[in-house]
Formats: structure tokens, C-alpha cells, sequence
């Protein structure tokens, strides 16, 4: 299913609550298809974090030390750097559509 027809489907399912429609199975739905991606998430972001511990290990700095100081091009781009840096960006990305999927 490509981005607009997810948007698209989703735009249409929110005018009709907008209108006072109100499904118990719709709802259900919903609620399960956020509880999943926040598992498949949370799965996720453990992983990350496991190769993050790595990093941080062999270079004895925090993974948010190291972002700032790649990112203002403190670091030489080694293979292990670029790959760390893959790793944090990973992570954030993550965390933001987790922070997303947590509100009320």
C-alpha cells in the first residue's frame, strides 16, 4: 500500500468520526494495529540499542556524545563511525513514531 493510499484511507476513516460515527469493531482495529507497530517498534529500537552498547563499549562514549560530535564533524568518517551514526539515526527515527504512537 503506497503512503497516499494509507493517507488517503486514513483521512476518510477520521472525516467519518468527525461526523459522530462510531464503530466498537473499527475502534478495536485501530487500537490493535497501534499496539502492534508499538511492539514491532519497541522490538526495534532493543536491537538498536544492543549495537548501540556496542559502540559505545569500544569507544568509551555515549552514543548522544558521539552524535553531536560526529554531527558537527568532530569525527573522521570511519566505517565504524558511519555505521554508528546509521545506528543513532535509526534509534531517533524510531523514538519520534514511538512518541507519536504513545499519545492520547
Amino acid at each position: 500500500m503506497t503512503v497516499a493510499v494509507s493517507t488517503g484511507s486514513l483521512d476518510r476513516l477520521q472525516r467519518l468520526y468527525y461526523t459522530g460515527y462510531g464503530d466498537s469493531f473499527l475502534d478495536t482495529a485501530l487500537r490493535k494495529l497501534i499496539e502492534r507497530q508499538i511492539a514491532r517498534d519497541e522490538s526495534d529500537l532493543a536491537r538498536i540499542e544492543a549495537e548501540l552498547v556496542c559502540f559505545e563499549e569500544r569507544y568509551s562514549m555515549s552514543s548522544d556524545q558521539f552524535w553531536q560530535q560526529y554531527q558537527e564533524g568532530h569525527l573522521r568518517d570511519t566505517e565504524d563511525f558511519t555505521e554508528w551514526n546509521v545506528f543513532c539515526k535509526m534509534r531517533r527515527r524510531i523514538m519520534s513514531r514511538l512518541e507519536i504512537l504513545h499519545e492520547q
